[in-house]
């Protein structure tokens, strides 16, 4: 089984005064009913949990396909796990389910929520299993819709909504960004405008539970800016910047035009990571460990008092009893044991896939008869003109990049001394444009990883500088882009020897639009 999704909550009675501490439980475990129950023509109780079980649940629509569920539990009467598992087919293939595990823990009066996401394959066929995309789930908003219920990630609330950041709150939220024992990232959002806010408001509720969102205002920003650049987390404008606990790691960006896509990447991005962090479901495996305790402490009262009493058939009985506790326990650790090797042979198939698709991809386009593009062919780089190697790469990428007039002037005037650097970077920039026009424009990573992690060039998707001078975008046929995004060639030497590349990464037409091919636009 492959894990997609891992959120962990610990609920608590809200101070409103609703319900008990001793309540929470059975709140969440209605909960876990209606989720079940939404959308069938059949409603499981509540009762149905105080013992394992299992239901299929019929839909009550012919385009959702039916629910099998199934539960048991782990623990004993102070430390007990529920955990409900539900499976639908993925249609796509037919051959995998889609899974849910969702583990109700409780340790005397304190409840925690554990969901899983995952897809698990039912026939070992080597192939896609579907699920491209999918949502937080529905029973995480029930949750976070209980007034008389509060969820918490660590020392942060969770709550699905995200919260403004004027002045008054500066200090505090940078207190948060730099505490060392953060467990969360936190997305901060470019609030200035409406559209801001709703990229805010889709965030925070899809990342219930990975992030917090805080949505910063123009004067906040100001008041943070220099802080910010020293983490290099400053918030793009119109867009968002993600920035992690440990603040030495790059923090990734989202501006004005992936914003409507942030949320989407973001839920793929934290959701891959928390299955890192989070794989393990310890909630479950502290159950199981407290029911094996309480069990050999059964067996060890029971042994004593036999051999109290001189009964050496109840002495056998229990001698018995510790043998087949000890063998549960090596099959549990096998049992986990097994489960590591099918996450690495899960991991193997997954690498083959992507090998089996690279392949059939490269039929696919012998078979139309594309011919490979011999980049050794391409023109040198004249020193002080770049128009026929920009011809050469723009005819080569069919469109998917092209050389404004701003650029072969930039070039014939700068004199980067560099050519043959310069040269390559260009080539292999045109190369990852016709890459970005087939993908159509969706990266599945930030921009600056997949430069470097795909085509190892540098890349920088945000100045502070040009954006504050008014040097971040040009115009083409009329229309306005964004000329943050630059390759760097070469930083900390002479000032003749910083070359730049700066282009616009242009989704509407999904190509690159070269607008300055030379050195450092300012500084110099």
């Amino acid at each position: 089984m492959e894990l997609l999704y891992v959120v962990e909550l610990g609920v608590r009675a809200s101070d409103a005064g609703g319900i008990r501490p001793t309540e929470v439980r059975g709140r969440v475990l209605e909960h876990v009913v209606d989720w079940l129950s939404y959308g069938r023509t059949t409603r499981l109780l509540s009762e149905s949990f105080e013992s394992s079980g299992k239901a299929t649940l019929l839909s009550d629509s012919d385009g959702r396909a039916d629910l099998r569920a199934s539960w048991s539990i782990e623990g004993t009467n102070e430390v007990t796990a529920l955990v409900v598992t539900t499976r639908t087919e993925i249609t796509q293939s037919g051959r995998a389910d889609f899974v849910c595990i969702v583990t109700i823990f409780t340790e005397e009066e304190r409840t925690s929520v554990r969901i899983e996401l995952a897809r698990e394959s039912l026939d070992g066929v080597l192939a896609p299993a579907g699920i491209d995309f999918f949502r937080r789930p529905h029973l995480l908003v029930l949750l976070l819709r209980d007034r008389d219920l509060q969820c918490w990630a660590g020392p942060s609330r969770v709550d699905g909504r995200f919260n403004w950041v004027n002045p008054k709150h500066v200090d505090f939220i940078w207190e948060a960004i730099s505490v060392e024992k953060r467990l969360l990232p936190i997305l901060l959002v470019d609030g200035s405008d409406e559209e801001g806010e709703k990229l805010a408001r889709r965030a925070a509720g899809e990342l219930a539970g990975l992030a917090p969102v805080l949505a910063v205002d123009v004067r906040s920003q100001h008041l943070l800016e220099d802080r910010l650049a020293e983490i290099n987390a400053s918030i793009p404008r119109g867009g968002a910047r993600l920035v992690w606990p440990d603040l030495v790691l790059r923090h990734p960006v989202f501006t004005s035009d992936q914003a409507p896509f942030a949320a989407g990447r973001l839920l793929r991005m934290l959701s891959s990571v928390s299955v890192t962090v989070r794989g393990v479901n310890h909630l479950l495996r502290k159950a199981a460990a407290a029911q094996r305790s309480a069990r050999n402490e059964q067996i060890a009262a029971d042994l004593a008092a036999a051999k109290a009493q001189g009964d050496l058939s109840r002495e056998v009985d229990a001698q018995a009893r510790a043998i087949a506790e000890l063998k549960s326990e090596v099959e549990q650790y096998e049992s986990w044991f097994r489960q590591v090797e099918e996450e690495r042979d899960s991991y193997k198939a997954q690498a083959a896939q992507a090998a089996y698709w690279r392949q059939e991809a490269e039929r696919a386009r012998q078979a139309a008869g594309v011919r490979d593009t011999d980049w050794a062919e391409a023109p040198a780089l004249d020193p002080a003109d770049l128009t026929e190697l920009a011809s050469f790469l723009e005819k080569q990428s069919q469109g998917a990049i092209v050389f404004t007039r701003e650029a072969r002037q930039a070039w014939k005037r700068d004199a980067y001394p560099r050519i043959d650097a310069m040269r390559d970077a260009l080539i292999t920039l045109t190369r990852a444009a016709i890459d970005y026009s087939r993908l159509g424009c969706q990266l599945g990573m930030h921009p600056d990883d997949w430069f470097k992690q795909e085509w190892e060039l540098t890349l920088a998707s945000t100045d502070k500088y040009m954006s504050k001078n008014g040097l971040d975008t040009f115009t083409l046929d009329g229309k306005e882009y964004s000329r943050l995004p630059h390759l760097k060639l070469g930083d900390h030497t002479s000032p003749n020897e910083v070359g730049r590349v700066y282009f616009a990464m242009d989704s509407d037409g999904e190509r690159f639009i070269v607008d300055h091919v030379g050195l450092k636009l300012y500084g110099l």
